[in-house]
Order: structure tokens, then C-alpha cells, then sequence
């Protein structure tokens, strides 16, 4: 994220994707009260791959001792911003990171956590706390209730108190709907089905996401799709498992006995690959779909293969 650090004070400013400076306390993300400043004075926004400095203002804008007024100017590390003659209104650029969602501490040490891909809190080894985004909507898991982040409020992350800031830059539209609509997950099992590999394939692009052991949950779940698609279940009605079902089924066949917070996991875990696996696998991220006490393989089409032979496939077939 982008941040500036005041010259005189110390103060440092994580900045929105449009950052407005200026004297109208009502109007502006940050409040220079100096006489001198504009009420708008000046706006910092993130625009292709680049912060930009607009100045509105009366009297100008220092970049680095020099006068700009009324123009825009691309912005760089380590430049010094004075929006009026006083030296409270000078802020050096510490960070031109492109904006995003974040978590800012309402203690006093100013922490910032800045949400890029998925996290688990204190740790991914025994969270209490997870994050992760779901078609662009930022969730958090506690207790095993999920809910949307919402812009302004405040949540507890490891006991302390942080409240939700959204930042989402302005990018360029693409058919992501295309590759979704376009892509079937495949599932290639070993002939004692011990070894579990999961593909994405997009026309003739391929993704694979390997062998995991959580592959063995994306399975299950294909296959109770596969039992309702026999029954001409609906596609809203197609796939729903109960989680104490799949904990059973999981259980037998990890010869262990798993819960809901080893189920829970393991899912964010997918999540976490999805996300991570760029270009596409964040378009997939919404792969596993829940509502009360039930849970199921969301993707409308994939296809299961054993030894090269298909034993069940739901492509572009499905209701």
C-alpha cells in the first residue's frame, strides 16, 4: 500500500486508490488545516500502474521544491509533498504500493494489514481467524460463521481491535465470466484412487493444482453432484452434502478422526491455492459454496477420470 510519513510529526497515511487533501474537514481523506490550503486542495490517485498527483489548488503544490499548480504529475518513492508554507504540511512519499483492502488497528501502533491473498490468524497451523476473498468480496471466518467484511466496522483479529477500510482501485473490465463459463475441473484418480489430481482446464489452457490431500474433499463433492445430476436435480439443488456426512466419509477414509476446524482448514487451504494460482485460479475461489450445515463443489462443470477412462463427467450438460 501506498503510504506518506509527515515531515514534522511522524504521522503516517496509508492511501485510498482517490486521496483528497484539503482544509474541508467534511470532504477530504486527510485534513490540512493550515490557511494557507485549499479546501480541495489536491487529490493522490492510482491510475494503470502509477500514482498521480492533481493539484485544484490556489496556491500550488510543492513536489520536491518544485511549483506545480493546476497540472497533474506522476508520483515517485522518496519525493516530498508541501501542500502550504508551513513545514506541518510537507509528507514524504514512504511507499507507492497499488492500493487495496486493509485492516487498520485501532490501538496505538498504527498496524496495517493489507489484503492481498488469504490469512489465518494467529497462524495457518491453529487459526481462530481467517480471511479470504470470494468473487472480490473479502470474508472473514471466526467460530465457523463466515461473514462480508463491511467498509467502516470493527473487528476483533487476535484479540485486538481493528476496523475494515475497502480500497479497491479502479481496474480495466474483462470478461472474467468467459474463462469461468469456458473451464471444467478435472479430477485424475490413481487406480486405488490413494493419489488424487486436480486440473483446471480452460479451452486448451491447463492449470494444474496438483496432489493434496484436500483434493480428497473437492472429490467427495463432485461425486454427490454427479449422484444428483442421475436424479435431474436442478443445478441450485444439485451437490449439497451435510457437513457431519462429509466428516464421516472423511474420517473413514483418512483413517483418522477430522472435525469441523479440520474440514475448515483445509478448505481455506483450497481457497489459498486458488488465489494464488494466477491468472485464473482466483476466479474460482467461490469452488466450495455453504449454507447452514451443508456445504458442496459449486463449479458447474468437471470431469473425473480413472486410469485415462472417464467415470463421470458434468460438462456443458448441466442444468
Amino acid at each position: 500500500m501506498a503510504t506518506l510519513k509527515n515531515s514534522s510529526t511522524g504521522t503516517t497515511i496509508y492511501l485510498n486508490a482517490q486521496h483528497t487533501f484539503g482544509r474541508n474537514q467534511r470532504a477530504v481523506n486527510t485534513f490540512l488545516p493550515e490557511g494557507d490550503i485549499s479546501q480541495s486542495h489536491a487529490v493522490i490517485s492510482w491510475k494503470g500502474n502509477a500514482w498521480y498527483l492533481q493539484d485544484y489548488s490556489r496556491n500550488g503544490t510543492l513536489i520536491d521544491g518544485k511549483f506545480i499548480n493546476n497540472i497533474t504529475i506522476q508520483l515517485t518513492k522518496n519525493q516530498v509533498i508541501q501542500f502550504g508554507e508551513h513545514a506541518s504540511s510537507q509528507w514524504k512519499i514512504s511507499d507507492l504500493d497499488a492500493p487495496c483492502n486493509y485492516f487498520q488497528s485501532q490501538s496505538n501502533d498504527q498496524t496495517i494489514i493489507a489484503l492481498h491473498q488469504c490469512y489465518a490468524f494467529p497462524n495457518e497451523e491453529s487459526p481462530n481467524t481467517l480471511l479470504y476473498p470470494i468473487n472480490g468480496v473479502w470474508k472473514i471466518e471466526q467460530e465457523n460463521a463466515v461473514t462480508d467484511l463491511k467498509h467502516g466496522e470493527l473487528y476483533y483479529i487476535d484479540k485486538k481491535p481493528y476496523r475494515y477500510r475497502e480500497n479497491n482501485p479502479i481496474e480495466d473490465t474483462m470478461d472474467n465470466g468467459y474463462a469461468v463459463n469456458k473451464a471444467y475441473f478435472q479430477f485424475i484418480l490413481s487406480s486405488d484412487e490413494e493419489h488424487i489430481r486436480v486440473k483446471i482446464i480452460i479451452e486448451h489452457q491447463e492449470i494444474d493444482l496438483g496432489e493434496r490431500v484436500h483434493n480428497y474433499i473437492l472429490l467427495a463433492l463432485a461425486r454427490k453432484r454427479l449422484l444428483d445430476v442421475a436424479l435431474d436435480y436442478v443445478f441450485e439443488d444439485q451437490g449439497w452434502i451435510d457437513v457431519e456426512d462429509l466428516l464421516d466419509d472423511m474420517s473413514k477414509e483418512l483413517r483418522k478422526e477430522v472435525d469441523v476446524y479440520y474440514l475448515n482448514l483445509k478448505i481455506y487451504r483450497i481457497r489459498k491455492l486458488l488465489i494464488e494460482t494466477k491468472p485464473y485460479g482466483p476466479l474460482f475461489s467461490n469452488l466450495i459454496e455453504r449454507r447452514q450445515g451443508k456445504i458442496r463443489f459449486a463449479h458447474r462443470y468437471f470431469q473425473i477420470l480413472k486410469e485415462e477412462e472417464c467415470i463421470g463427467e458434468v460438462l456443458a450438460i448441466a442444468n
